[in-house]
């Protein structure tokens, strides 16, 4: 029969969350599945990556958790005859599990992409919604026992590990990527893809840079993307920091930067990390345990406590004035990303759902 599988997401900006959910509509569509995004919310640039990859994407112009959210989704769901709800981290969740009571023909599954520990009384809805969930999955090894710490003793966690597209080597995509960023001849390009938020660190990475380098006319930082916090950080942000903005399938410019780095404060399995990897790049970033889970400090990786300002900073310069342990970092790097293709991910994905398609 047919797999008929709707993704529930909110909103349609332009996030490494939201460009996963296209990939894996995309591909899971040319495995023989009938795919769809659901997103609750504001239309964003989203919509048109859905258009691109040829993904049924509907917006439904409601947010939050309301009689009016429920219907549309259920709606949607009837008009696809939808086998399986696949909702995308904590919000689209509840709205999911709420939803399967009124359809309870659509089997309902969830995958959290970063830590995230439901508080108060969305922690009293989060365990009465795993009851009528049929797998909660985790991104990683420790959201799963994040997971595992509040969802109900019986509740099935398997862990698919977040993938990405590899790029394919191209003799010409550091040029080009260098073009378009603007990086001056010959200067060393550190950089940092996603969104400009809190939890994302970008303000203790722009911090660390200007420590070490304000003034340099040889290292630049570019912090490519958008969010809440842009504007702060632009007040006062030397001649060599960089905002290129939002872009669309900005990966492909990670050829063209010589460090990744990113300061989060949290993390699930980031997929900008992983690309990163893809393109060769070294990486300077916390030591947690997700970003562990993927790096090695002093093989592929500076890794620096959390909050570590002056470690960051060092970090940073070590990379930025060693081409040595840049290449070394970065070629073992592009060698372990072979572990991180988005296939494996597409594999067990459309096993879940064929799975729980059989069941609906």
């Amino acid at each position: 029969m047919a797999v008929s599988v709707a993704h529930l997401i909110y909103g349609l900006g332009l996030g490494g969350l939201e460009q996963l959910v296209v990939q894996l509509a995309a591909r899971s569509q040319k495995r023989g599945l009938e795919t769809s995004i659901l997103a609750l919310g504001e239309d964003g640039p989203v919509r048109e990556l859905a258009c691109q990859q040829g993904v049924d994407l509907e917006l439904l112009p409601v947010g939050g958790m309301s009689f009016k959210a429920l219907s549309s989704i259920r709606g949607a769901l009837a008009k696809r005859n939808a086998h399986v709800l696949h909702a995308h981290d904590l919000g689209p969740w509840l709205n999911a599990a709420a939803v399967r009571v009124l359809r309870p023909s659509t089997r309902v599954m969830a995958t959290f992409h970063e830590q995230r520990m439901p508080e108060g009384k969305k922690r009293q809805a989060a365990s009465v919604a795993a009851r009528v969930t049929d797998a909660l999955v985790a991104c990683g090894e420790k959201v799963k026992q994040d997971i595992l710490g509040w969802a109900p003793p019986d509740t099935r966690v398997p862990v698919i590990a977040n993938g990405v597209p590899l790029l394919e080597a191209d003799a010409g995509a550091r040029q080009r990527a260098r073009k378009e960023l603007g990086v001056p001849e010959g200067a060393i390009a550190i950089g940092y893809l996603g969104g400009l938020r809190e939890i994302k660190g970008p303000d203790l990475l722009l911090q660390a840079f200007v420590d070490q380098f304000a003034g340099r006319a040889d290292v630049h930082l570019y912090l490519i993307g958008t969010g809440p916090m842009e504007a702060t950080l632009r007040q006062g942000a030397p001649a060599n920091v960089h905002f290129p903005g939002l872009v669309m399938n900005a990966a492909r410019l990670l050829p063209g930067l010589d460090v990744y780095a990113q300061a989060s404060l949290s993390e699930g399995r980031s997929l900008s990390m992983l690309e990163a990897m893809g393109a060769g790049l070294p990486t300077v970033a916390h030591d947690l345990l997700p970003v562990r889970e993927i790096h090695q400090h002093g093989e592929t990786a500076l890794l620096v406590p959390l909050r570590d300002r002056a470690g960051l900073a060092a970090a940073l310069r070590t990379l930025a004035l060693d081409a040595g342990l840049r290449a070394r970092l970065g070629a073992t790097a592009r060698q372990r990303a072979q572990q991180h293709s988005i296939e494996p991910m597409v594999d067990a994905y459309e096993a879940l759902y064929r799975e729980l398609a059989a069941r609906a």
